[in-house]
Formats: structure tokens, C-alpha cells, sequence
């Protein structure tokens, strides 16, 4: 099975890179049979990742991201993160027990920590992917710097409900890294989730307390949080999103979907130390271990410096 697997991304043909001073625009609909070298497949065991003509945003073909239910039933042997980045690694090893089915921004041709960009996806979510009230953290869609233990964007659906989070330094820090706790605060959510956990607009975004982690943590330095509307259903059916994305001590990161401004949060977004760092994009299923498939689709995709430049709903 895992030789099966790892065959699933090799038609794969991502460019040979070439060191860029910025990041080089991106506009990626999946209609071809090659793959943007901008974007690499993580090639990982336990992923399939195809292009497929079972849905498609525009034309006739979409990434299709899957992680089979179940995986690891019997070995937790799994490539590094760092794999992920490499095209064709697959000898670096070690007993993780994530599973994921993404792509990642290059490092080669990607962006920097505090540059402002634009990126846009379209995206299809099969229900059964996310079972509503099941605990299995779920990840779809993140943007880290190196320095990141945790992404200072991410697109959660634990619980089966579509949310997003920013990931900032806490006031305090641990004595045992000698670095700031991470504080994360609740940026978007759908109206499911806010009638679950008597959520409004106006709920005020506070440090979640993370396993292991002190209670009552603030955030480090400050930051305004903005809610103007609920995120959509992402569920059996297209969503479009555009996210403004800069990290950073005068950090901006503003969210739109299907068309309408969704929240806006403006002051020191990300963790300190990121500046100068590479800064990458990644897009598909992130999980713990589960016993039920993730399904996802992308079309799409696209980094600009405009709203215009990404926009899903345009091919």
C-alpha cells in the first residue's frame, strides 16, 4: 500500500527553482498536467494527491488532497516535515503520527515573513471529511514562518466547524524554552460554531489556553480583531476565499469569502523572530490520526498583490 501511495504524486513535474529577490505572482488552475513549480506536493506516504475531474471550480479539472481512512493502523512511520520540500525525498523518517495530503509554497520562490500578498483559492470540502463534534484536530490551509511552532494563520474544522485562527506571542513565557507562550485567537468563524459555543461578532478574542499551557495569557503586543460577517458553510460545495496576508509588527491580515469581507486584524501578527524568515503557504488535510477519510479539493489558486489578482470566481 505505502509504494501505491507514494506513487499517487509522482506525475508531479514542479520546476527546477531558481533563487527570486520576490515572490513571483501564481495563477494555478489544475487544467494541466504539470505541476507550478511556486507549489510543491508533499510527498508523504500517507497522502494522495491527483488532479481529478470529479469537481472543478472552472474548466474541467481540480487538486484533489485525500488522506485514506484509516492510515496508520499497524506503523506510525512517517517522513519528515521538512520532506515536504524536497521533491523525490522519501529516506529522511520518523514516527510523528500526523497525516497529511498538502502542497507547500516553495521556499525558492516564496515569500518572506512582512511582505503584504494576496492569495485566493476555491475550495470543496467533502462533509463526511470533518464529522461535527468529533474532537480530531483538522487542519485545511495554513501559513507559517520557520520559527512557527504553531501557524500564525490557520483554516481549523475540529469539531466540524469551519473556523479561522491567528497564532501570536502570549505576555508570558516558558520557562522551560525561554520563549513566549503562543496565544490563539479566535479571527472567524461560521454561525454552526457560534450557535454551539454561544459565539457573536462581537465575542471578544482572548488567548485559547493550550494543553499544558497557562490560563489567563494576553497577547504580547497588541493587536485589533475586526468581525464584519460569518464564514460560509464549506461543506459539499465550492467556497471562495481570498486572504491579505502581512506578518509582522504592523501586520494586516484581512479575509474574504465568496465575495464578502469576512474579519480584519491589524497590529503585531505572528511570532517575533520571524522577521527575515522564509515564509510559506500550505494547502490541503493536516490531522491527527482518525478513522474516517479527508477528503478536499483546490482549484484555483493564486498569490498576488491585489484582491483582483487572486480572485477564485475569476479562472
Amino acid at each position: 500500500m505505502l509504494r501505491a501511495l507514494l506513487f499517487g504524486v509522482a506525475f508531479f513535474a514542479a520546476a527546477e527553482p531558481t533563487l527570486a529577490k520576490s515572490p513571483v505572482p501564481v495563477r494555478e488552475t489544475f487544467e494541466a498536467v504539470t505541476f507550478a513549480g511556486s507549489f510543491v506536493p508533499c510527498e508523504r506516504p500517507e497522502g494522495l494527491i491527483s488532479l481529478s475531474q470529479e469537481r472543478a471550480r472552472n474548466g474541467t479539472q481540480a487538486l484533489k488532497l485525500v488522506i485514506p481512512e484509516p492510515v496508520f493502523s499497524t506503523a506510525t512511520w512517517v517522513p519528515k516535515a521538512t520532506s515536504c520540500l524536497v521533491a523525490g525525498r522519501y529516506a529522511e523518517y520518523t514516527p510523528d503520527e500526523k497525516e497529511r495530503a498538502e502542497i507547500w509554497e516553495s521556499f525558492d520562490f516564496g515569500p518572506t515573513f512582512g511582505d503584504d500578498l494576496y492569495y485566493g483559492f476555491a475550495m470543496w470540502i467533502d462533509r463526511h471529511s470533518a464529522p461535527l463534534d468529533d474532537g480530531t484536530r483538522l487542519v485545511i490551509g495554513q501559513w507559517k514562518a520557520r520559527i512557527d511552532d504553531s501557524p500564525f494563520i490557520a483554516q481549523r474544522f475540529t469539531g466540524g466547524y469551519f473556523h479561522v485562527t491567528l497564532d501570536v506571542d502570549a505576555d508570558r513565557t516558558n520557562p522551560a524554552t525561554g520563549r513566549a507562550y503562543g496565544c490563539k485567537l479566535l479571527l472567524a468563524f461560521d454561525q454552526a460554531m457560534a450557535a454551539k459555543q454561544s459565539l457573536t461578532l462581537q465575542t471578544p478574542a482572548i488567548c485559547e489556553t493550550k494543553d499544558g499551557g497557562p490560563s489567563g495569557l494576553k497577547p504580547a503586543k497588541a493587536i485589533a480583531i475586526e468581525r464584519l460577517d460569518y464564514l460560509p458553510m464549506p461543506f459539499d460545495r465550492w467556497t471562495d476565499l481570498v486572504y491579505r496576508v502581512k506578518g509582522g509588527p504592523d501586520g494586516l491580515v484581512e479575509v474574504w469569502a465568496n465575495g464578502h469581507q469576512i474579519a480584519r486584524a491589524s497590529g503585531f501578527v505572528g511570532h517575533g523572530g520571524a522577521e527575515g524568515q522564509p515564509q510559506y503557504f500550505k494547502f490541503g488535510p493536516y490531522r491527527d490520526k482518525a478513522a474516517f477519510a479527508t477528503t478536499v479539493y483546490l482549484d484555483n489558486l493564486a498569490r498576488g498583490d491585489s484582491f483582483a489578482a487572486v480572485d477564485p470566481s475569476m479562472p
